[in-house]
Order: structure tokens, then sequence, then C-alpha cells
């Protein structure tokens, strides 16, 4: 099964014919998600015994040479651009994630754009951190260029909102429409859009009728290409649509057994571990179908975002890693550089969303939502093996209902870290948890390295990493021997720099000394914490703040020493809006649905014996470290999506704390009804 899921994977991966669907990476919407649906039916049916005929991965790999072939001989039709930020054509040429170009940006199957249909992604770059909504109040221009060879004459007719030129064999057209004469001619057409206004082009050939048309496959290419091969690139589309048609079969034909084999199995258990053994593809296959209708309006769009906030940055910082190089050389020579200013993590994952969906910001998005499913899977894997089935169910079912109230309708659907960070963080408690009960060095390796790069998606995660080192091993110490259990705080705080240590090194290269990931963030811990709006009264804690976290500490403990009532009164302000009460700091209303998650928390750790297990303190160390770095700093930035990873791991236990009654109660009325009957 393993071989078949990793050839389908590699049929939509490799590059197909260029005017067809599925033509390799980047994938775009379809692939990606088709992607994702082979991985989730190959981890559901992981358990399932079924036998594939060796013919078919056979078949397989012709497929894949045949889609792989198609690649190498059918030329690219349509238009290639070379696109510039600015109404002159003057260099630089704009690079895209779509096509790698030499002094070019891309090739446009048709010229038809209105307003955000052009693909001017480039002004979410580095050097465009200003406004919003640049692709119409900023200028740009484009230059296309492409060859028709047609054994009859060819009408075209083209119009544009900003200025427009149109060439045939360097000879500028008088005006639209223009009558191409048979043969060899190579097109031009240069478009200029002034700013503050919507741009808009049409260059389109006109039938027999007069009516407009597309341009049809092998009509307009990049290069010269011989009529012969501009026929051939047509017919061989039906090539490709019939070998997408054969891998489907053959896809059907290795899944659907063991797909049936595990229904049949499912059928067969009890209705709670039937629940139990749906959970992840529902919530995979749901959340990611739900990530494709929250990132519809973006596909074939362009959407600048607003200039001096975070999800500009992130996306700027990942368009300079791919275009640039993994330093994020933001235009500087090593050793004249800068640190990391934002946190690093989160760039390079929409870096590599990007690399594998395309320009468009749709496909981040997509990712976002595949994130968070995997984020609640790997919670009821931790549920399960801290409480029981029920609670398990209880605890994914309250938290896709918070994570439809608070995070899908604000924050999955943009940038932001968060989205990466919480499937780390669940990750790292995954498998310290498993490492807690099973004892494996591996889950403790992987998962200390998953802390590491949680820490470069957000660094207050670095207050949890002592928690680890000392949970761990006393977790440890009744099974194993003393000296294996002493090596865990080792091991972890080994893997867990190791992890950090690529972004530390960036920085060191770029800069010259050494920054483990920014610079610049402790400041706002003083900045959050002072005692009056006097600025002359509060200047002499900045005066003494030397730029380190160690500095940092020192002055807040003298703020609270000097200001004690105003300081605590700030923080119990700032408590009361982690716990739900988000209103105390001016975000509108309070929200239910937290503070009863933050009720129901705390009264578990009271009243459930589950929740005081060596295993459950670990989540009980990131919640409660995570509360104290939300005190300690502003947690309604950006409303109120800092304090929200906690609650992906506090409804654990306030979903056992209900599980008990709500079973005890449906016993009852099983025994009821046995008795009637």
């Amino acid at each position: 099964m393993r071989v078949l899921v990793f050839a389908a994977a590699l049929y939509l991966l490799v590059p197909g014919h260029p005017d067809v669907i599925l033509s390799g990476v980047p994938l775009g919407q379809t692939g990606t998600v088709l992607v994702i649906a082979l991985l989730v039916a190959w981890a559901w049916t992981r358990d399932v015994i079924v036998t594939i005929a060796p013919g078919l991965i056979r078949a397989f790999g012709v497929a894949i040479a045949v889609k792989f072939a198609l690649a190498l001989v059918v030329p690219h039709s349509g238009w290639v651009g070379a696109y510039y930020a600015n109404d002159q054509l003057q260099p630089p040429v704009r690079d895209s994630v779509d096509f790698s170009l030499y002094k070019a940006t891309r090739i446009d199957r048709q010229l038809s754009f209105v307003d955000t249909e052009f693909p001017v992604h480039f002004f979410n770059e580095h050097g465009f951190n200003f406004g919003l909504r640049r692709e119409a109040t900023e200028a740009f221009s484009v230059e296309w260029m492409g060859i028709i060879d047609s054994a009859e004459p060819v009408t075209v007719r083209y119009d544009a909102r900003g200025e427009v030129q149109f060439s045939v064999d360097d000879v500028v057209a008088a005006a639209s429409p223009v009558t191409v004469a048979p043969g060899s001619h190579v097109l031009y057409v240069q478009y200029r859009k002034p700013k503050v206004i919507e741009g808009a082009l049409r260059v389109q050939p006109l039938d027999a009728n007069g009516a407009p048309r597309d341009w049809t496959v092998g009509e307009i290419t990049p290069d010269p290409v011989s009529p012969a091969w501009r026929t051939a690139a047509r017919w061989l589309v039906v090539v490709a649509w019939g070998v997408h048609l054969i891998a489907a079969g053959l896809v059907i034909a290795g899944l659907g057994p063991a797909l049936a084999a595990k229904l049949r199995q499912v059928r067969t258990l009890r209705r709670v571990e039937a629940a139990q053994q749906c959970v992840m593809p529902v919530v995979m296959l749901g959340l990611t179908l739900q990530g494709l209708w929250k990132s519809r309006h973006l596909v074939d769009h362009v959407f600048t975002l607003t200039g001096g906030d975070d999800w500009l940055a992130f996306e700027m910082n990942a368009r300079e890693i791919l275009f640039n190089g993994w330093l994020l050389p933001r235009g500087d020579l090593p050793g004249k550089g800068v640190p990391y200013y934002e946190y690093p993590g989160y760039a390079y994952f929409v870096a590599g969303a990007h690399w594998l969906t395309g320009d468009s910001l749709a496909g981040v998005i997509l990712i976002n939502f595949v994130c968070l499913a995997l984020a609640t899977v790997l919670v009821h894997a931790i549920a399960t093996r801290l409480t029981d089935q029920r609670a398990a169910l209880i605890a994914v079912a309250w938290l896709l209902a918070l994570e439809q109230m608070d995070f899908v309708r604000y924050y999955t659907v943009t940038l932001l870290s968060e989205n990466l960070f919480v499937v780390l963080v669940a990750l790292t408690l995954y498998l310290f948890v498993r490492f807690v009960r099973e004892g494996q060095w591996w889950t403790v390796v992987v998962g200390a390295a998953a802390g590491g790069l949680a820490t470069a998606t957000r660094p207050t995660l670095l207050l949890f990493l002592p928690v680890a080192m000392i949970l761990l091993p006393l977790a440890r110490l009744g099974r194993d021997r003393v000296v294996r259990a002493a090596a865990v705080p080792l091991v972890v705080i080994v893997f867990w720099l190791g992890a950090i240590s690529p972004f530390t090194y960036r920085n060191y290269v770029m800069t010259g000394k050494t920054v483990m990931l920014t610079e610049g963030q402790a400041g706002t811990f003083i900045e959050y914490n002072l005692p009056n709006r006097d600025a002359a009264g509060n200047l002499k804690y900045f005066e003494a703040f030397t730029g380190s976290m160690a500095s940092a500490v020192r002055i807040m403990l003298w703020i609270l020493w000097e200001h004690p009532a105003e300081t605590l009164n700030n923080w119990g302000i700032k408590a009361g809006f982690v716990l739900g009460m988000v209103h105390w700091m001016g975000s509108g209303t309070p929200h239910p649905e937290l503070v009863l998650t933050s009720i129901g928390y705390l009264l578990a750790l009271i009243l459930v014996r589950e929740a005081r297990s060596l295993g459950a303190w670990l989540l009980h160390g990131f919640v409660w470290t995570h509360l104290a770095t939300m005190m300690l700093s502003m947690p309604s930035n950006y409303g109120y999506r800092l304090i929200l990873p906690m609650y992906v791991f506090m409804v654990i236990f306030a979903a056992a704390l209900i599980a008990k009654p709500i079973a005890r109660w449906l016993d009852r009325g099983a025994a009821a009804d046995a008795a009637l009957a």
C-alpha cells in the first residue's frame, strides 16, 4: 500500500503537459488536496492487509513515465511576460514562484485580466511594506512576447484600462483590431498601468464571425515552434487527460479494496470505538475541504496584504527566501545584514507552502487549515492516552467548535505564526506523552526537535523547555534506571537547540554576531509592563535596558518592586483576558466558549484524577508557561489570537470533567432499555 501511495504522490509531483491540470509542482489547490487525500487514505488503512498486484505498480510507473515524457516534448503555450513594479518597463524584472525564467516573470496562457486578476504577487515583497490594494494604488507594467505561426490570417482585438501597445514584428499597430498575416510572426504587447487605477487588459483573437475567443493550445508560444509541434501540442492534451484517467483508475483499484476492508472493520466495532477510528479521516478531510472553500476567492487572484502587519512581514520574508536564498539576505551581504526581526519559523513554512502550491496566497491558507487539522488529530491522540475514549471524542468535538468560533473565522484565513505554532506544539506534547507512557527514545528526540522548531516559530516556548527537562525524567524514574532517566534532559536540550541552530547560524553568517533567533523582542516585555503613562517617569527603565532578555527580567522585577499594586492589577487584567474575558482589554464582549473552557479546565485539575498524572503535567506546563508569557507581554495584539494555543490542550481536561457524568447517564439509559426489553 505504501508503494502505491508513494507512486500516486510522485505522479502528482512530476511535470506533465503544461496546458493540462496537474502538470507538476507547484500543485495548485487541486493537486495539493489530492496529495492530502492520498496520505489520509494511506494513514487510515495502514492496519488493513491488502495485496497490491505488482502489475498495478508497474502500470503506475508507466503512467509516470508518459506524463514526464509529455512535459519534455510538449512546447509551452502562451505569452512570456516580463513584469515590472513601475509603469516604464524599467528593470528589475520581478520573479515568480510559478515559473523560473531568464529575464521574464511568467508565461500567461491568456492575456485577459481585470484588477486583481493580474498576477502581480511581487507587491507582497520587500519594498512594498505600505498601504493596501497595491495592485490598484501602485503602478506596474508588463511586456509580453509570443510567436504565432498560422496558415490563415488571425485578427486580434486589444483594449485596456491604462496604456497598451500591440506590435507585429516590431511594427506598432495603429489601432485595434489588427489582422496578422499568415506565416510566422513575433507579437509584442506592452501594457502600462499608472497609479491609482484598477488595471484591465484584453488581447484576444476573433473568430470568423468577429466574436472574441480564447487563444488555443499551441497557437501562441514563447519560443519558435514548428506548425507540426503546435498541432501535436493540441492533440497531446487528449493523451494527457487519458493518462490522468488511467492514474485515477489505478488509485481506485489499489486503494478501493483497502478502504472497503477498513469500513467493514469499523462496522464490527462498538459505537465509541468506531467513532475513534473515524476521527482522523473526518477531521483531516473536513478541515482541508473547508480550507479549500475559504481560499477559493484567492485562486487566480492577487491579494496584497496590508502594510505594517505581521501577515505581510511573513509573506515578504517567504518570497525573499524563495528568490534569494534561505539566508534571507534582504539585499544585504553576509556579515552586513541584520538578525531576524519577525519570528523566522513561519516565514520558512510559508515559503515551503508557496513552493508546493504556487504564487497565490490560496495555497498558504489551504495549508493553514491542514495544520489545524493535524493539530486536532494530535490532540485526539493525546486525549486518548491521558483520559479515555469518550473523553477524547468529547475533546475533539469541543476543540472543533472552538476552532470554528475562534480560529477559522479570523486567524486561520491569514498568515499568522499560530497556524504553525499550534501543530508543532501539539506534535511536541504528543511525542513527550508517548515517551512518558512507552519510553521509546525516538519519541523524545523527535519531540525535542519539534519543540525547537516551535520555538523558532514563537520563541516564548523556551520558557517550557526547563519544564520539559524536569518532568520527562521524573515521569520515567520509576520505570527506567536512574542513569537512563538522567540522560533525558541532555537529549532534550541537545535536539531542541539543534533544531534552532540553523536559524542561529543564519544570524551569525548575515550579521557576524550570535543571536539565537530574533533581536529587539526583549524590550517589548518592558514596554508592555510599564506602571503608568508618564513618559518621563518610565524613561529610567529604558535607559537601564541593555538589550538582553536577562536585562528585561531584571527591569521587570524592578518595576514590580516599585509599583506592586499597579503591576499586579495589570497582570490580573491580562490573566482575565487570557481566560476568556477579552472585553477587559477592549476586545468587544466576553467569549463564553473560552470562559467555559477555562472553568472546565480549572475544575478538572481538582476533580479529575487523570488531569494530575505525570503525562498531564506536561500539558499543564505548556498551558501555564504560555499564560505567563501572555501576562508579561500584550495578549490583545491582533485581537485574541495569541491566547488560543493554550485552549487547544485545555479542552482535553475540560472534556474529561464532563465525560464521566455523560458516560454514567448513557450507561443508565442502556441498562434501563435492557431491563425493559
